[in-house]
């Protein structure tokens, strides 16, 4: 009986991280902390320094999609040497990434239209359809500009 309870425990503790661990927001609140930062349910911005990457996405009904956009991008797309290096000891976040990429990429996958369905076809598929733009932005002196 107790093995039992063991099991379940485990189970149902194994179940929710899954869960939660799958929320692709979820992971770059995790991953990247305070360098992911959430304007609104239409803008992320990716802000390791004083320079950031900023993503919007028009239509308000589709920014579910916004975060699976940002974290692929981030993983395959972007040049900031924090996704690549270890940083103050941290482990970069295209290591850390790695276990959970394949499933946010399989979520998305029908936005490209080829195949092989690759991530920049991905990527480009979902800019497309869902009118997803990235930006550059600058923190100059306590005030930001695009």
């Amino acid at each position: 009986m107790k093995t039992v309870l063991i099991l379940l425990v485990v189970l149902s503790i194994v179940s929710f991280a899954q869960a939660a661990d799958f929320d692709p927001l979820v992971l770059l609140k995790r991953d990247l902390g305070d360098s992911i930062e959430i304007i609104s349910s239409q803008e992320i911005r990716y802000c390791p320094d004083n320079t950031c990457d900023i993503f919007r996405i028009k239509d308000s009904k589709q920014a579910d999609y916004l975060p699976y956009f940002v974290y692929l991008y981030l993983f395959h797309e972007s040049g900031y040497i924090y996704l690549k290096e270890p940083v103050a000891g941290s482990r970069p976040f295209r290591e850390v990434a790695k276990v959970q990429e394949p499933l946010v990429r399989r979520k998305v996958e029908g936005f490209c239209k080829k195949t092989p369905k690759t991530p920049a076809c991905i990527l480009e598929g979902m800019q497309a359809s869902l009118r997803i733009s990235v930006s550059f932005g600058r923190y100059d002196e306590g005030k930001f500009s695009e």
